[in-house]
């Protein structure tokens, strides 16, 4: 049994890193993860869109899933630098943060930016994309230690 949950645990590991998905567990609510998040994103300055919360919608078509929420948000300075290397980039900005409940536990996720590397075929815009993967480090940990 151990060698089938030790099997199971690599494999998740693998595909996580295949989708460069970064996770981390919250001790707080969705709502109150969610709230942290914005309140961070607003304090730096940084353009807040919306949350999305997919967990409404598919209530209002009758279905109920557990909470789930996109933040979607920009930092403008990185988005022109980024677009102007590359427009196609736009496709995956904003920038965004999921924040979901699985079994009773929160997490955060998002896509780790340098998957834009390969998905447009960049040979340039290193700098950009470093800064745009830390500026959601940053979001998501200052987010997690406290307030």
């Amino acid at each position: 049994m151990r060698f089938h949950i030790f099997a199971l645990v690599i494999l998740l590991a693998f595909s996580i890193d295949a989708q460069n998905l970064t996770i981390y567990r919250s001790p707080k609510s969705v709502d109150e993860t969610v709230d942290r998040l914005v309140e961070i994103i607003k304090n730096k300055k940084l353009v807040y869109f919306e949350t999305v919360s997919h967990d409404k919608v598919a209530k209002d078509y009758g279905v109920d899933i557990p909470p789930t929420r996109m933040i979607l948000f920009e930092d403008p300075n990185l988005m022109i630098e980024l677009v102007s290397c590359r427009q196609t980039t736009a496709l995956d900005l904003p920038m965004k943060i999921l924040v979901w409940e699985e079994h009773e536990d929160v997490y955060i996720g998002f896509f780790d930016p340098k998957v834009m590397k390969k998905r447009f075929m960049l040979q340039e815009c290193d700098d950009i994309i470093s800064s745009m993967s830390r500026l959601k480090i940053r979001v998501v940990n200052e987010a997690l230690k406290g307030g």
